[in-house]
């Protein structure tokens, strides 16, 4: 066998990032160390129910360790509607269970051929959660079943498909074949990550970026415990350029338990197009390049401002 060049070894030895966990009952709260894992992803996808009649025995956990510890969270659904009423039974059980918890954005796992016209009934169902309030909602469609299901896939606002090669833990170049429209790849159900032992399912973001799945701390909840409400300026302020007169740490959202991009030294120089608030904080938003779109570096306390206009 021939050598493999540079780029193919070294793909076969990537964890893209941002890194995207989906999760479910199978890990068990008590075999997770959150505060290792937090460290380790960056946006989490949490199973809410299998079918109606299923709720997953662990979401609410999922969901709480996640978003105290400033991760932002999504939620699934595996969907097993035998019919358009059904799909839309559904809809409103997934709705009414995670709502509380106000994810970033909504999924339906669709992987089963539960009705003959999956097309119409997938769609009644996406129709009804988007009536109740959801406000974006996805499709994780099967790669093997996307031919067969012909769903309408351009009445949601993400598509993510399954697809793992050798199934490695790590993305090693194997791409959905069923379709090039898609925004999301899951690329391992053998993912494995600190703070967790067991195999894991990684995703990679293809298309529309982090912010649009995940928000930032103002579109999900990722407050710290109600302290103060999170909000943005809507990107009304030039751009402005600070020096650091302490480290201070780049974080991937407006919150204090948020990842940690980066810590930056005193003296450097830091520039923001926008201003929003969380955590009790004033925070800097930085324009960046990368994976990460932005970044938050808090500037102050809101309450030595005193009343923000």
């Amino acid at each position: 066998m021939g050598r493999s060049s540079l780029s193919e070894r070294m793909i076969k030895m990537s964890i893209p990032k941002p890194v995207i966990l989906d999760i479910s009952e199978w890990q068990t709260p008590n075999t997770i160390n959150y505060d290792k894992l937090v460290s380790a992803v960056d946006g989490v996808i949490v199973r809410i129910q299998y079918g109606s009649r299923y709720i997953d025995k662990h979401y609410k956990t999922h969901i709480a360790e996640f978003q105290k510890r400033g991760v932002p969270v999504a939620v699934y659904a595996w969907v097993r509607g035998v019919s358009n009423s059904d799909m839309e039974r559904e809809a409103t059980d997934f709705y009414n269970r995670a709502k509380a918890y106000n994810p970033t954005f909504w999924w339906l796992d669709v992987e089963e051929k539960s009705m003959s016209d999956m097309r119409t009934g997938i769609e009644k169902y996406r129709a009804k959660l988007k009536s109740l309030g959801a406000k974006k909602i996805g499709a994780y469609i099967a790669n093997h079943l996307y031919a067969s299901f012909n769903l309408d896939t351009s009445k949601f606002d993400g598509i993510w498909i399954p697809a793992y090669g050798s199934n490695n833990g790590q993305y090693n170049g194997s791409n959905p074949t069923a379709t090039s429209n898609y925004d999301i790849h899951q690329y391992t159900s053998n993912g494995k990550l600190s703070g967790y032992s067991g195999p894991l399912d990684l995703n990679r973001i293809v298309r529309k970026g982090f912010e649009y799945f995940f928000g930032n701390s103002s579109t999900g909840s990722n407050t710290d415990n109600g302290s103060s409400s999170n909000s943005t300026t809507g990107g009304k302020i030039k751009m402005k350029t600070i020096t650091l007169k302490a480290n201070v740490n780049l974080r991937v959202s407006a919150n204090t338990n948020s990842k940690i991009i980066a810590t930056l030294k005193k003296g450097s120089k830091v520039e923001f197009s926008d201003i929003v608030t969380g955590s009790g904080y004033i925070w800097g938003v930085q324009p960046r390049t990368d994976s990460y779109k932005k970044g938050y570096i808090a500037i102050g306390k809101i309450s030595d401002w005193g009343d923000i206009i």
